[in-house]
């Protein structure tokens, strides 16, 4: 394990760890850390997606690390930080000349196949986030996938180059980190159309899978909360995470 200081960013450097998040998290309780810090590895065992989802990423060929930020947004703003780091995936991503979209809730689709995922692990003090552990997997270098995932892409996939993993952590994690401060005293009319103008589908007819159905319906947007609206036979309804899945 290797520490040192970066841009203002505490990093902390495993070559093999269960989740960083896990490990985020473990600091945390242990109250070992206070201050912006980036943790990232060459082999994750144990990746986490949101809910039960895990992530599967090839050793020595990907972006993953997490985030730990303590930026003070209230409770009641918590899905603008899911904005700010897609807004920032899909920036660095045009850094590198390729045009992504942020598939709802936060995941990042290129070609209409999956390129990076986020979860974000928020802790709640009364009425303020007090911390936030950011994790990101991005499909950097990994040329072939697992059957079972047919949906993913890789940005070498894409362009064909083969990128300084390090370089590219330090690149991504700075851009999450810029943002933050950029958008932070933003509104979230402001972000939320940001957020949609770079949206997959939206306002485009689309087939979804709920608990209970399928069913046909066009995005038309988010909430506060980041729920998401989609109009149903000229009604607007409201969907949360994990209560609907895109049927590609």
């Amino acid at each position: 394990m290797g520490i040192f200081y970066f841009c203002k960013m505490k990093i902390i450097k495993l070559e093999k760890i269960n989740s960083t998040n896990l490990y985020a998290q473990e600091l945390l309780n242990k109250k070992q850390i206070s201050e912006t810090t980036l943790i990232y590895t060459n082999s994750q065992i144990k990746g986490k997606g949101m809910g039960e989802n895990s992530w599967y990423s090839e050793d020595y060929k990907n972006l993953i690390f997490s985030l730990l930020v303590f930026n003070k947004f209230k409770a009641i703003d918590h899905f603008k930080i899911s904005i700010i780091v897609s807004l920032s995936i899909f920036e660095y991503l045009n850094l590198k000349g390729v045009s992504a979209k942020i598939k709802w809730p936060n995941d990042i689709y290129l070609k209409s196949k999956k390129i990076a995922g986020i979860l974000i692990e928020n802790s709640i003090m009364g009425d303020f986030i007090s911390n936030s552990i950011i994790g990101i997997g991005l499909n950097l270098n990994q040329e072939k996938f697992p059957k079972n995932l047919t949906n993913a892409i890789s940005l070498k996939n894409e362009t064909n180059i083969e990128y300084n993993i390090e370089e590219e952590t330090f690149l991504l994690s700075n851009i999450i980190i810029k943002n933050f401060e950029k958008y932070k005293l933003k509104s979230f009319e402001f972000l939320r159309d940001l957020y949609l103008k770079n949206l997959y589908k939206f306002q485009e007819k689309c087939l979804f899978q709920s608990k209970f159905r399928k069913f046909e319906g066009i995005i038309k947007g988010i909430d506060n909360f980041g729920y998401l609206l989609i109009e149903l036979n000229g009604n607007i309804e409201k969907f949360y995470f994990k209560e609907i899945e895109f049927i590609d």
